[in-house]
């Protein structure tokens, strides 16, 4: 009977199409287990994961289209407002930004370390537009006043740490899975570790919406169902990532790059656990925080006309 009730729910709900980030895999792991463990399937929707492209057209898709999610950063959700396009977060996934500041000389501390602050070359990822944030961040907590010339952008989270380990940069914003290869290595100091929730806050001053799950505004309004389907699942895979053990996460390494290597897939839970939101509700706070930060950048004007209460929808991550 359980079999037959999904079928019909199924057969009433469109497809759904969730195209997500793969800059950070660590961010959009609770889509990809709900995925994996059958938690879609589960609620009677059918869903396809594909690697996150622009969409490129203000209208709906047509009727037969599957409705369209991304599973990505808060900042997916600003670039489309900022061009005009109305973009909904509607579950949380991740509360901090899960990347690591670190420096090459461990040994330095408190003075020591805002003069090497002053003059470091840091090297971050194009992708990732936190990172720039976050070591903005840690140098002005350092009485650091940062400069723009100091950052040092490079193409690829490889290339930056290449360029650490050849002592071309002097400091690094990274996630994973390079954050925990570097401290492996040795070498680096993490002075500011956002994979944690506690200290993440401290730095940014309360939560972020670091990733989330969001739609077209005219999505949320048309196809609640489809979406509120999809919002149990993923809440469904976020409790499952709060309390699984070493056993039952060993065999989704590959989700987050770590493919024959569990014991460090399982290091890097153990560091981010927290960083991953509990029940998926979408903060209001959250995104005031956020926001808040990315003003405090060079461009941060840009950001001024954008209302927080215009970015998302709270009701489908808690109903049902």
């Amino acid at each position: 009977m359980a079999s037959a009730a999904v079928r019909v729910r199924s057969a009433s709900l469109r497809p759904v199409t969730i195209r997500w980030q793969t800059d950070a895999p660590l961010k959009i792991l609770p889509v990809r287990l709900a995925h994996r463990l059958g938690y879609f399937a589960a609620e009677g929707v059918p869903v396809m994961l594909e690697p996150y492209e622009e969409r490129s057209s203000k209208a709906m898709p047509g009727e037969r289209s599957p409705v369209q999610v991304t599973a990505g950063d808060f900042d997916t959700v600003l670039q489309q407002h900022l061009q005009g396009q109305r973009e909904l977060l509607f579950l949380t996934l991740a509360r901090t930004p899960q990347l690591g500041f670190g420096v090459r000389h461990p040994q330095r501390t408190g003075a020591e370390l805002s003069l090497l602050l002053q003059n470091a070359l840091i090297g971050l990822p194009q992708a990732s537009r936190w990172a720039q944030r976050v070591a903005w961040m840690v140098m002005q907590a350092h009485g650091v006043q940062p400069r723009p010339a100091q950052f040092v952008i490079l193409s690829t989270a490889q290339q930056v740490q290449t360029a650490f380990l050849l002592g071309d940069v002097d400091a690094v914003c990274v996630g994973e899975p390079l954050l925990t290869g570097l401290q492996r290595r040795g070498g680096i100091r993490v002075v500011a570790d956002t994979r944690y929730l506690s200290e993440s806050m401290r730095l940014l001053g309360g939560p972020v919406l670091y990733a989330g799950l969001s739609s077209p505004a005219a999505w949320v309004e048309s196809h609640a169902d489809e979406l509120q389907s999809v919002a149990r699942a993923v809440r469904r895979a976020l409790l499952w990532l709060q309390t699984a053990g070493p056993i039952d996460l060993a065999p989704h390494a590959d989700l987050v790059g770590f493919a024959g290597d569990p014991r460090t897939f399982l290091s890097v839970i153990m560091h981010a656990r927290e960083s991953f939101a509990v029940d998926g509700s979408v903060d209001e706070g959250a995104i005031h925080n956020g926001l808040r930060i990315v003003r405090l950048l060079p461009q941060g004007h840009l950001y001024d006309g954008i209302e927080p209460a215009h970015l998302y929808s709270a009701r489908l991550a808690t109903t049902g």
